[in-house]
This record gives structure tokens, C-alpha cells and sequence, in this order.
């Protein structure tokens, strides 16, 4: 590939010369190019070799020789920019076009999708936003969730395939009493910065998080043995295996989680390590001392293009229909989740039910369907509980007269184009009625907090995991919000305390249907999650997350050796990798 030397000596050329046949000496290229005739001469030789110009040279002293600029400043940048892509290297490529986003999308574009470079397969995907925090232990969106399994791992995970609790970092467990639980962790498990992980990193690790309701009643934990864990608990808790393969009780290296750039730059022992993580490129790279099966794929290139939000805010796509690379195939389900509305018990006009009840009616998925861009009605469904098969809303009572509010406050998080429509549909139902609906934008740790006490109606997204009632009763009870929103809700927390300990019912969706029975809570939509890959790419399949296992994917290699070195072959149409989550 050119130096960049070497295109900036040419975009010198063309700056003074455009692209016109012309007589010149050769010490007066070397002026132009700042440099000793002799190095002109090489440059003039290098740049020939690439087809920018044609140089027919003239011996003797003083003697003109003919030049012809064959490429102009824009082909030259587009190649250039071509070029740095294709090499992964997209802060170079944003630099280089500053605003000529004309120029640049096109070419974001078009290396999206499989690539080689010096024989290492990589997957280049679009992302709408920058993932800045990758801690597990942080307030995590949907699509923050999916990259810590890739990082991290838990003493225990959850088989994708059939739901069922199995051992990662721990290969065994036995339960020895209601209160004491024994794990054994797997030798020779590694951290991505080389150091072997003991047993003080899971327990300083867990420890950590007993200031949080999931985990409130770890009472203590000790190793009696070389690579054991006892744990402890202040009550009973038959689903302690499904609470540790939660994302939050992720495993991490002591003497580093507490470092400045940590939620940036993590470092776990999943197949995947970071490589790099800024505003415009987050880089995966497979971890080849991971303890189980290394990753298929050598490389994972999220690129962040904000400019393309609309675009890419609706599903996954990887790769485009092209003779030489195959067609594509897609999977589509709805979400394990939807949009909903939270009605908050410490807003003084939403004591009342009735009023409750009446925006309940009135913010109801049809009309604000109705009130939307026809592409957002197109992934969206109706929802009538927080599961696509819970059918928990009952036609509401017409109530009498209302005493409606002047105004209320509505709080969405940042970065997710699709809450500006609903909001926007809101505002303007309720302004019929003759409310003012202030809109809060919020980034998303702030919003997931609920400190803000001031807010009426609480608007999120959520997408479950998996459907074990586990899932449901872990949001409810791990959600700080929640938590805030429904400080008033005493059967509520009783009762999932209840559940968690002796399986008592009512269970998490009973509990939550009766909250919803009240209006507390709202489901407006499910989402549909979209996945489309080349049949080139084998071993995709969409998990409830919306993504894909990046351990499983793999290339063959007739499909991406036809342009070793370069980005290749393959030109997607832009998609997301975000649909919803609390959060997406």
C-alpha cells in the first residue's frame, strides 16, 4: 500500500498542477516537492508505479521533461481512504476526510461486512453509537451486555441453546445447605494481561457487589482449599447458580478493576480481548490462551457511525447480495422485552388511579403508532406484557371525570433515535388534552439511577436474556430504578424476596402483572430483532440480544481470498447491532 507520504507528495502535484499535460524539469518537481532532485526522481518513479502520472524524462541539464497528472485530489483521496479502511485504521481515514462525509459513508459502507489482512479473518459491523463503558459491573445496555459475555466470564453461564445453568469459570458446585454453597474453579484460566486468575480475584470480585440487592445476602466467602469457593449466604437461595451467571457477577483481575481506564479498556478471560475502544472503533481481538474452545473468528471491528443512525438502527446486517460472495439469509424474532412506561409513585398527580388509568388509555401503542415514521411502525408490535406471550392487559374501566395536570415530565436515555419519535408522538397526544410534556433526555447511568424525583413517567426499554422467570425477578430486583419508581410498592418486593428464597408464589410475572394491573407499569411495543448474514459467513445465529456469538462465527476462506490484504468483498447496506435492552 502507498506511505502517506507518498499520496501527500501527489496531492502536492495536483494542488500546484491540477491534471494537465505540461513540460517541467525535474528541478522544478523537486521545488514543488520540497526535496533534492534526486528524490523527486524516486517519487516521480513510485507515484508512475501506482497510475497516478505518467513521467517521460528528458536527459541533460536544463532539458524539459513531460508530465501528466493521470489522477485528480478527490479519486486520490477516495483511493487513500479506501485504502486505510481496508487496514482497520478509521481514525486515520476520519482525519484524513475531515467533513467530506459525501466522501467518506460511501466507503464505510461498501468495507462493512468480511475482510482478511495477513491471513486473519475479521468481521467489520456498524454501530450507531460508542460503547464507553464496557464494565460489567456498570449499568449496562443491551448491546453492552452482549460484548461483556465476549470479554468476561462468571463462575456459571447459560447454555444459549437450552436455557440450562452450566459451569465456566467453576466446572462444579454442590450444594451443601440452604446458606453454604461449594464451587470449584477450572485450572490454568488466564486473564487477557497474561496473569493466572486465583481465587482471591472471584472473591474480592463478588464481595464487591454486596451492596446490591441481587446479592445482599452474600454473607461470606473463603477458600478452604486450593481452587475452592465457599459461599455463605444470610438466607436461603436455590437459584444462586442462575444469580452467578448474571452479567453484573462477571470475574475480574484485582489489581486492575479499580483503574481510571478499566470500563474503556477491560481486561477479562472470555474469547475476546479489547484491543482498542475510542468514539470511532472498538477492536476485539481472539484471546488464544481463552480456557475453552478459541474463537473461530481472529478479529471483531465495531465501527461507530453516528451518520448512518437511521440507518443503522434497525437491525444487524453482515455482508450484501453480491455474484461472487453468495446471498443472504436472515433470521427475525421479537424481542425477549418491549418499550414501556413507568407511571412514578412519587409524582403527586399519579396518585390518583384514575388519572393512571387514563394515560394508560391515551398513550396506547395504536396512537402512537399512528404518530411515527411508517419504517418504526414497521418493527414494532403491539405489546400487552413484558413478554410477547404474557398477555397480562385487561381493558380498563372508563373512569369519570379527571383532574388533569398542567404538566408532566417524561425521562428517556440518550443516543436512541427511536425514543425522539415516541416522545415526540407523547408530546403531542397529551398536548391535545391540554398537558405540556417536558421531555428529559438523559445518558443512560443517570436514567437507570432514577434519581431525578421530579420525573412523572419513566420511558425505557428492556430485552431479557433468556425467559427463565429468573430473568424477569432479576430486572425488577436489580434495577435501581425500579427500585425508586416503586419505593411505594411493598407487596411487590415482598413478595419477590419471597419467590427468590422458597419459590413461593405469586412469582415474579404474577407480581409484576398486578404493578401493571395499576397502570404503574405500561408495555407499549415489542420490537422485532433482525440478523441478515452471506451464506459465506457460517455459524451466525441471533441470540435473544439481537447480536450474535462471535465465537462461533467463522469465513471460508474462498470467500474472502480473492482480495488478501484488503477489505473485501463485501459491500452490507448498513444495519444495527442495537435494537433494546434496558437498554439498548
Amino acid at each position: 500500500m502507498p506511505t502517506s507520504r507518498l499520496y501527500q507528495q501527489f496531492q502536492r502535484l495536483t494542488q500546484q498542477l491540477g491534471c494537465d499535460e505540461r513540460e517541467i524539469s525535474l528541478a522544478e518537481v523537486a521545488d514543488l516537492l520540497c526535496c533534492t532532485p534526486r528524490n523527486a526522481r524516486l517519487l516521480l518513479r513510485r507515484m508512475q508505479e501506482q497510475g497516478w502520472l505518467d513521467w517521460s524524462a528528458e536527459a541533460g541539464r536544463g532539458r524539459r521533461s513531460r508530465l501528466t497528472l493521470l489522477d485528480n485530489q478527490e479519486s486520490l483521496t477516495r483511493r487513500r481512504l479506501r485504502d486505510l479502511l481496508s487496514q482497520g485504521q478509521l481514525a486515520q481515514a476520519v482525519r484524513l476526510a475531515e467533513d467530506r462525509l459525501d466522501l467518506l459513508t460511501p466507503l464505510l459502507i461498501e468495507q462493512l461486512g468480511q475482510a482478511t489482512r495477513e491471513g486473519r479473518q475479521i468481521l467489520r459491523v456498524p454501530y450507531y453509537r460508542p460503547l464507553p463503558s464496557l464494565l460489567p459491573t456498570a449499568p449496562l445496555r443491551r448491546s453492552e451486555i452482549h460484548l461483556s459475555r465476549q470479554i468476561f466470564n462468571g463462575l456459571t453461564r447459560r447454555n444459549e441453546e437450552n436455557g440450562e445453568i452450566e459451569g465456566d469459570l467453576a466446572h462444579y458446585w454442590e450444594y451443601l445447605a440452604p446458606c453454604h454453597w461449594r464451587f470449584y474453579l477450572r485450572p490454568v484460566v488466564r486473564f487477557h494481561h497474561g496473569r493466572e486468575l486465583v481465587v482471591e480475584d472471584v472473591m474480592e470480585s463478588l464481595q464487591a457487589l454486596r451492596d446490591r440487592p441481587l446479592f445482599a445476602h452474600l454473607a461470606r466467602l473463603e477458600s478452604r482449599w486450593p481452587r475452592t469457593l465457599d459461599i455463605h449466604l444470610d438466607s436461603p437461595d436455590p437459584l444462586l447458580p442462575h444469580l452467578l451467571a448474571e452479567p453484573v457477577a462477571a470475574i475480574l483481575p484485582r489489581e486492575l478493576k479499580g483503574e481510571a481506564n478499566f470500563a474503556l479498556q477491560p481486561v477479562g478471560t472470555g474469547p475476546y480481548r479489547v484491543s482498542t475502544n475510542d468514539p470511532l472503533h472498538l477492536c476485539l481481538e481472539a484471546f488464544d490462551d481463552y480456557f475453552g474452545l478459541r474463537a473461530l473468528l481472529d478479529e471483531i471491528d465495531i465501527w461507530m457511525l453516528p451518520e448512518l443512525a437511521e440507518r443503522l438502527e434497525s437491525h444487524v446486517r453482515l455482508g450484501s447480495d453480491t455474484p461472487e460472495l453468495g446471498s443472504m439469509r436472515g433470521e427475525s424474532e421479537l424481542e425477549s422485552g418491549c418499550y414501556f412506561l413507568l407511571q412514578d409513585d412519587r409524582s403527586a398527580p399519579l396518585q390518583d388511579p384514575a388519572l393512571r388509568q387514563w394515560l394508560t388509555r391515551l398513550l396506547n401503542p395504536i396512537a402512537l403508532m399512528a404518530r411515527v415514521a411508517p419504517e418504526l411502525q414497521r418493527g414494532w408490535t403491539s405489546a400487552l406484557g413484558l413478554l410477547p406471550h404474557w398477555r397480562e392487559s385487561l381493558p380498563l374501566p372508563e373512569s369519570g371525570p379527571v383532574s388533569l395536570p398542567a404538566r408532566l415530565v417524561l425521562a428517556c436515555f440518550n443516543q436512541h433515535l427511536e425514543f425522539n419519535e415516541c416522545a415526540s408522538a407523547m408530546s403531542s397526544l397529551l398536548a391535545e388534552q391540554g398537558i405540556q410534556l417536558e421531555v428529559r433526555t438523559l445518558d443512560y447511568g443517570r436514567w437507570v439511577s432514577g434519581e431525578d424525583e421530579d420525573v412523572d413517567l419513566w420511558f425505557g426499554t428492556l430485552n431479557l436474556e433468556h425467559e427463565h422467570a429468573f430473568a424477569p425477578y432479576a430486572w425488577l430486583q436489580g434495577t435501581p430504578l425500579l427500585r425508586r419508581v416503586w419505593g411505594g410498592q411493598q407487596a411487590l418486593w415482598q413478595g419477590l424476596t419471597q419467590w427468590r428464597a422458597h419459590g413461593e408464589e405469586p412469582g415474579p410475572r404474577a407480581l409484576l402483572a398486578e404493578v401493571q394491573r395499576q397502570s404503574w407499569f405500561v408495555p407499549l411495543f415489542h420490537h422485532w430483532l433482525e440478523l441478515e448474514s452471506r451464506v459465506g459467513v457460517h455459524g451466525v445465529r441471533m441470540t435473544a440480544l439481537g447480536w450474535f456469538d462471535f465465537r462461533s462465527a467463522w469465513l471460508k476462506p474462498e470467500q474472502v481470498a480473492q482480495e488478501p490484504e484488503t477489505g473485501g468483498g463485501s459491500h452490507p447496506q448498513a444495519g444495527t447491532l442495537e435494537s433494546d435492552g434496558l437498554a439498548r
